[in-house]
């Protein structure tokens, strides 16, 4: 049934509060005055039919912070719209408080009544979806008529809905917030760091976080299986029959719990760089570690050996990790610190290299018993790199400056003798992830001993895996909502298409590979020597046709689909691929976007979310 909608006006506000959300009354139905108000044969009637006031998004966007994102929004005029709905805050009692979950869509060009509704979870747990839907709707719409892949984008472009929302807990939907007053201090999570001292440090924000997130009651309801009712509950109101979903990371954890409770509502579902679903949710974290290490031992450290005479880390594989192992504690502390990450797309491999090559010159210095004042002036006294945009990276990052504090200004605060000493206040950036790691399973070993034990040996395997396995909230969070995990087995009908990368770090292909094989419907498309966590819109005719087809209502045309990944810029060895600086060109002749700038724009704003 279409649920009648407004298409004028602002939408609601959301609650300004938690605790005001507590207090509203029930939203289970009313009273007539007198006797005793029946149960209503649906527990959730009073939310299936309320009134979506579909309205201007203009609130979600500044002028003077968001100029790009305006002249979207001014682009698609009233096809851009926004609304909050009301969704109980526990399912298992409606009658009870309610939350705000807040939605943003884009109708189809044309005819949108007759089209389906296409919803986005970009991963976390507590990753904002809500302008996904404008980005992702922008970047197809921006598809080149003239080029096989852009009249793809085009069409898929023309044939969904597509619908972003903030997940409960986060965004513009009633959050989750965790406070306390507690005081914290700094921990070395190097390989180094295994020491009691340390290790208590880790073990009591642990607690903290467990303590100050359960004192708030909505943290109880903070999982993945109200989140699969929201989104069941958002296909209802938007009118369709199935859900039509293309989800991210912990998306795909998210998107198989909706198929497991409403197996008869799945249309076509996409899963994305995939958690393995046959395992705890606890799991995932030591598989990201193990991620870390496959691919920079297979992927990363090769590329960086193969291209020694750019970055100077050696001509094996074994001599760039005997580099890294190389470094001192300070200097390892620094480039874990640093900000970097060590996945192992395109533009992280080389942000990683750059750190690797800027802490091995900074060690190498130190150990000649250089200050760190002495040892910045060489550092920026000659060029490292031939190529001008690594150069400006390195540069960038001997500076730093403001926010973003240098390695070398890193090492100087290590040295600080009231570094571990000096408290801080306790704060949280990712209470929703905590939230929902610890209500949807309990933790497979309570024993902090196997986690100390666990996340020493990740970080001993290679400098670049951190020891924060030691932090284990879970261990001191009392679960308040018996949810259970839909079962593998029912999901064995479910025809999902599954888009794994061969060396994606956090959710690692040998995952996928065992949740693939226990989903016979399933099919899968397989990018080989690529290392990107979310493929999203790849720019190859062998994964995004297959992959839009899909959702488009062609099946692929084998269980496993396997394509060849784009080769690094270095690597390439044609003219051709020499000269392709567009990581969205794929293995098209002619640019399949009508604006190439915009079209790269988009999809930063797409990944960043991820």
């Amino acid at each position: 049934m279409h649920i009648p909608t407004s298409h004028s006006g602002r939408p609601r506000p959301l609650a300004p509060a938690i605790l005001l959300a507590l207090s509203l009354a029930a939203c289970g139905g009313g009273s007539d005055g007198g006797g005793i108000t029946p149960t209503p044969a649906d527990p959730l009637a009073s939310y299936k039919n309320q009134v979506v006031a579909w309205g201007s998004c203009q609130s979600y966007f500044s002028p003077e912070s968001d100029g790009p994102d305006m002249q979207l929004v001014q682009a698609l005029g009233a096809r851009l719209q926004c609304a909050d709905i009301k969704a109980p805050l526990d399912y298992q009692q409606p009658e009870g408080a309610h939350i705000t979950l807040a939605m943003m869509r884009v109708l189809a060009p044309h005819a949108p009544e007759q089209k389906p509704h296409l919803l986005f979870n970009p991963g976390g747990p507590g990753g904002d979806g809500q302008k996904w839907s404008l980005y992702y709707e922008r970047y197809l719409s921006n598809g080149r008529k003239e080029t096989p892949l852009g009249d793809l984008y085009l069409e898929m472009s023309e044939s969904y809905n597509f619908v972003g929302f903030s997940p409960r807990g986060v965004g513009a939907s009633t959050r989750l917030e965790c406070t306390g007053i507690e005081r914290v201090y700094e921990v070395d999570n190097t390989r180094w760091g295994n020491t009691p001292e340390n290790i208590q440090k880790f073990q009591d924000y642990s607690r903290y976080i467990a303590k100050n997130c359960q004192k708030n009651p909505v943290s109880a309801h903070i999982h993945t299986e109200a989140t699969a009712r929201d989104m069941d509950l958002m296909r209802h109101l938007l009118g369709d029959e199935r859900l039509h979903y293309y989800g991210i990371s912990y998306g795909t954890w998210l998107g198989l719990w909706y198929a497991g409770l409403f197996p008869e509502r799945v249309g076509p579902m996409v899963i994305d760089s995939s958690m393995n679903f046959n395992q705890s949710i606890h799991d995932a974290s030591i598989l990201s570690k193990e991620g870390e290490v496959h691919s920079f031992l297979n992927h990363s450290a090769p590329y960086a050996a193969r291209h020694h005479a750019v970055f100077g880390l050696g001509t094996t594989v074994q001599e760039v990790v005997d580099q890294l192992r190389s470094l001192s504690h300070e200097v390892n502390w620094a480039l874990l610190n640093s900000g970097v990450n060590f996945h192992a797309d395109v533009n992280s491999i080389y942000t990683a290299l750059v750190a690797v090559r800027l802490a091995v010159e900074i060690d190498k210095m130190i150990k000649q018993n250089k200050t760190l004042l002495e040892i910045k002036g060489e550092l920026l006294a000659r060029p490292y790199f031939a190529h001008p945009q690594m150069n400006a990276l390195f540069r960038w990052m001997v500076e730093g400056g403001g926010d973003n504090p240098s390695m070398l200004e890193k090492i100087t605060s290590f040295r600080s003798p009231g570094f571990y000493s000096e408290s801080k206040g306790f704060e949280l950036k990712k209470p929703v992830w905590n939230a929902v790691v610890c209500n949807d399973e309990a933790l497979m070993e309570p024993d902090g001993n196997y986690w100390v034990h666990k996340a020493f040996e990740m970080a001993g395997k290679l400098p670049i895996v951190n020891n924060d396995l030691v932090q284990q909230p879970c261990m001191y969070w009392q679960r308040q909502v018996p949810i259970q995990k839909p079962a593998m087995e029912s999901l064995k009908k479910t025809p999902v298409l599954m888009v794994q990368t061969e060396f994606d770090v956090s959710t690692p292909l040998s995952g996928a590979m065992e949740t693939f094989d226990l989903l016979p419907a399933a099919s899968m498309v397989h990018v080989k020597n690529e290392g990107r966590h979310g493929v999203v819109v790849y720019g190859t005719q062998c994964v995004d046709a297959t992959v839009m087809g899909y959702l488009l209502g062609r099946k692929p045309a084998q269980r496993l689909t396997q394509c060849q990944g784009k080769p690094l810029p270095l690597d390439a060895t044609s003219a051709k691929a020499a000269g392709q600086k567009s990581l969205h060109s794929g293995d098209q002749s002619v640019e399949p976007f009508q604006d190439a700038d915009l079209a790269r724009q988009l999809m930063q704003k797409l990944r960043a979310a991820l």
